[in-house]
């Protein structure tokens, strides 16, 4: 069989969606599936009814032929399943955060170091409008940037999600900074550079619950990233980051739209296509497709992923 055979290991929200990628996109094939709940297991077949499920993680990570394990399971079981891939020689796409524990991770990262290809699927490593301002910024027709700006208003996302997956909801491996937060902060880091915690309050966390409320001022330089988010304001929901500069304003929109302002306001910095995170997740598979070719730097790098986890630490702490 032609392509980048994968095995999935999670079929909650995300590993749906990038299996749906998967099944569409011409170099992968999605081969093997796995996931503890049943309920997840039957969702996954009644869309996909060819995907053969496994019977254990352990399957996955030991069959022959698989090129690639994509780890989309909570991220207290990412750092077994990625070295047991690894141990089997295969490639790994993984889920942030890396884990729950920072030293835990660190160890991840020199463990993962010297073994095959591995990424991590940070949305703002492959979407169009993150992809975007990467090329404005670098050719310098944003000219000087001021000031990165980031809103986080979940309340229905929250609802929905912490549902969905009840971790979400818990301090310990969940929590709105965490699943949501952590893409900006990537984002942030990769258009400016280094960054240090300036101040971070944050609201409603205790043993048990994850954050209702954060308001986090980072400095690249002397450029500020603000990071305001609640899972607690009225609704409706807000999820974006606007990139001021010197020669233009533009917003990501829930990560997959870019807008730019003008004199009347708002409107869209391209075309948008029919559906834009279907976009992201096919090119975030572009990318892999070149990071199994050995282009290291084609996506989101463990590296990457264990900064951004040190910041958003550093911030619930």
């Amino acid at each position: 069989m032609n392509g980048i055979r994968v095995g999935v290991i999670g079929l909650g929200s995300i590993g749906l969606r990038m299996l749906a990628a998967f099944e569409e996109h011409p170099d992968f094939v999605p081969t093997l599936a796995w996931d503890p709940s049943s309920s997840a297991v039957e969702a996954a077949r009644a869309t996909f009814p060819n995907l053969k499920i496994a019977d254990c993680a352990s399957e996955i990570t030991g069959t022959q032929g698989l090129d690639l394990v994509y780890v989309a399971c909570p991220p207290d079981h990412h750092a077994n399943y990625a070295l047991a891939a690894r141990s089997a020689d295969k490639a790994v796409l993984c889920e942030k955060p890396l884990g729950i524990d920072m030293d835990d991770s660190e160890a991840l990262v020199n463990a993962m170091a010297t073994g095959p290809a591995h990424g991590v699927n940070f949305l703002l490593a492959a979407s169009r409008p993150a992809s975007t301002l990467y090329d404005l910024a670098a050719n310098g027709e944003l000219g000087c940037i001021h000031h990165v700006e980031v809103r986080m208003h979940l309340r229905t996302w929250s609802e929905h999600r912490y549902l969905e997956a009840p971790w979400l909801a818990n301090s310990r491996a969940g929590g709105f900074l965490r699943e949501v937060g952590s893409h900006y902060v990537y984002f942030a880091r990769r258009l400016l550079g280094a960054m240090t915690l300036h101040s971070a309050h944050v609201g409603g966390r205790d043993n048990i619950s994850a954050e209702h409320f954060a308001h986090v001022l980072l400095h690249a330089g002397d450029i500020p990233i603000t990071i305001t988010g609640s899972t607690s304001s009225g609704k409706p929901d807000a999820n974006v980051c606007i990139v001021h500069s010197e020669r233009a304003t533009y917003r990501i929109r829930n990560f997959h739209w870019l807008d730019i302002v003008g004199a009347s306001g708002w409107s869209p910095a391209y075309p948008a296509p029919e559906n834009p995170e279907r976009e992201t997740h096919l090119r975030q598979l572009d990318n892999v497709k070149r990071l199994l070719a050995g282009d290291e730097k084609a996506t989101a790098s463990f590296s990457d992923a264990l900064a951004v986890q040190r910041h958003v630490e550093a911030m619930l702490a």
